[in-house]
Parts: structure tokens; C-alpha cells; sequence
């Protein structure tokens, strides 16, 4: 197969995965109604069921994936440093005063994972109980059902889509399996109310997160070579940043702030962005994919 054909696959899969997330959550205009967590399970499994049809079509196998185990300080890394972010993110947050502990801590769940809606097992205990019984509930419980749910998207994107960028020699690979992932949540911030008002605002801000996160869990998934690993990641800070920080504090115009994509999320991420760079870690961990159907390619723009 040569990297043209390649190239093609790639751009087909993006229009594929791109039209069918479209088609989704427009159907919900059309009277469809399923529940919550049927519409975000359905949408976060789109890049990996596409994936799927695309490898079958072509023949192309399963081997590439990432089923490895990976090495246990990567499943570290992917597990813990999302939550080190998230609490620097809040911690620089409270400190320009700009988050707050939610008012209405004790009339929430203690934690809404996917279809699991869990109550406080203590509700009258003092809001640090409160917190810390929410902090170990998403701890074990929103990072086993996450898991479930992010297994679907980095079945596409770091399973199929990324490898492929490589391989067939797109510039700047990783960065672009990040702005690619960001623009595929559009019909989240267009058809829904996940942009608070403001749609390209939340869009341009979004696809930093996407990018810079991306490059974290793309790096995680080449280095390890374990697509289980990054779907750790991914669930990590779904789990600590929208379902414990996310949950637990509040701000005036918090989604800007302190949301999943707010200015104190992305902050640390450029930061680690900068150091897998700088570090070398990146190229290290992109050289052993980097060989083409026509032998060996530069990683320098990846």
C-alpha cells in the first residue's frame, strides 16, 4: 500500500467519524430521545466503531491497535498526572480568585459516572468528609465506568487514526490528531448547550485543550504502545476534572475559568506540552512508528 492511498484512508476515516457524530446528535432534533448516558456512550464509541468498519473494509487487521500492557509507570502517568493538572489548575484558580466550593455540595450526588448515579454514603458529614468521599468514589468508581466510555474514543484516535498520520507522513502528526478530535466535538458546542453562549469562543478554546492534551495522551500511547493506557488517561481527566473539580467548586463564568477547557485547565497542560517537547520524549516515543510503506520517514514535525 502506498502513503498516498494511505493518506486517503486517513482523510476518508476524519470525513466518516466527522459526518457520523453530526448525524447523531442532529437525530436528537429529529425526536430522538434516548438517555443521557445511551447519547454520550453512543457519541464517544463513534471514532472507535468507525475505526472498526474501516479496518474490516480494508482489511487492514487488528494488530496495530496498542494491545500491549505497557509499563507500569506509564499507567502511572496516565492515571495521576491528569489529577496533579486538575489540582494545580484549581489551586491556581482559588489563588487569582476565581473558584469557589460549590454552594449546593451537600444536595448533589456524590457522583454522577455515566449511568451510575451514586448518593453521598455520608450526606450530613462536614464538607470535607463530603469531599473526600466524593474524591475516592471518583477515584474507583468514575474511572471504572469512564473507562467504558473513553475505550470507544481512543479506540479511534490513538488505536487507528494517529499510527496512520505517522505512518503515512502527515506534518505534524500528533498535533493534528488533536485539532482533529477537537473539531469533531462541534455538534456538542453547536447543537447543545456545552458552550455556554458562547460557541466559538468555546470551540477555539476547546481545540487548544484537545491539542495539548492530545499530545499528552499521544505520547503516552506511543511510548507504552498500549491503547489502554491512554484510554487511562482520557479517563482520568473526564473523571477529576469535570466529576470531582468540575463538581465540587464553582465560579462566575466557571466553564472560561475552571472548565474542562477553561484558562486554568490549559495552563499545566501547555506547560507539560512544552516539557514533552523540550525533553525529547515526543521524538522518542514517535521514532519506532515512523516507518513508512517505503522505509524510514523524519519525525522532526511530529
Amino acid at each position: 500500500m502506498t502513503s498516498s492511498i494511505q493518506r486517503q484512508r486517513v482523510v476518508f476515516y476524519v470525513i466518516a467519524v466527522l459526518a457520523a457524530a453530526w448525524l447523531w446528535m442532529l437525530s436528537f432534533r429529529i425526536g430522538f430521545h434516548p438517555p443521557e448516558w445511551v447519547a454520550i456512550l453512543v457519541l464517544m464509541w463513534l471514532p472507535g466503531l468507525v475505526s472498526i468498519i474501516f479496518r474490516l473494509a480494508f482489511k487492514e487487521g487488528f494488530s496495530d491497535v496498542g494491545w500491549r500492557i505497557g509499563n507500569g509507570r506509564y499507567w502511572l502517568w496516565a492515571y495521576l498526572c491528569p489529577l496533579v493538572l486538575a489540582a494545580l489548575s484549581f489551586c491556581l484558580a482559588d489563588l487569582f480568585h476565581k473558584a469557589v466550593l460549590a454552594a449546593d455540595l451537600s444536595r448533589q450526588s456524590m457522583v454522577y459516572a455515566g449511568f451510575l448515579k451514586v448518593p453521598w454514603l455520608f450526606p450530613n458529614s462536614s464538607t470535607f468528609s463530603l469531599l473526600c468521599q466524593r474524591f475516592l468514589s471518583v477515584a474507583v468508581i468514575g474511572i471504572a465506568s469512564g473507562f467504558i466510555f473513553a475505550f470507544g474514543e481512543e479506540l479511534g484516535w490513538r488505536g487507528y487514526l494517529l499510527p496512520r498520520l505517522i505512518q503515512s507522513g502527515w506534518p505534524f502528526p500528533i498535533v493534528l490528531s488533536g485539532l482533529v478530535w477537537g473539531i469533531w466535538h462541534g455538534p456538542l458546542f453547536v447543537l447543545t448547550g456545552y458552550a455556554h453562549g458562547a460557541v466559538t469562543l468555546s470551540l477555539l478554546m476547546f481545540a487548544i485543550l484537545t491539542i495539548l492534551f492530545g499530545v499528552f495522551i499521544s505520547w503516552l500511547r506511543l511510548a507504552s504502545g498500549s491503547v489502554f493506557v491512554a484510554v487511562t488517561a482520557h479517563t482520568s481527566f473526564n473523571a477529576f476534572v469535570q466529576n470531582f473539580f468540575g463538581e465540587s467548586f464553582s465560579a462566575d463564568k466557571a466553564w472560561f475559568w475552571i472548565g474542562d477547557y477553561g484558562v486554568f485547565t490549559l495552563i499545566p497542560y501547555g506547560l507539560l506540552t512544552a516539557w514533552l517537547y523540550r525533553s525529547g520524549r515526543v521524538h522518542a516515543a514517535s521514532s519506532p512508528y515512523v516507518v513508512g510503506f517505503h522505509g524510514a520517514r523524519s519525525v522532526s514535525k511530529a
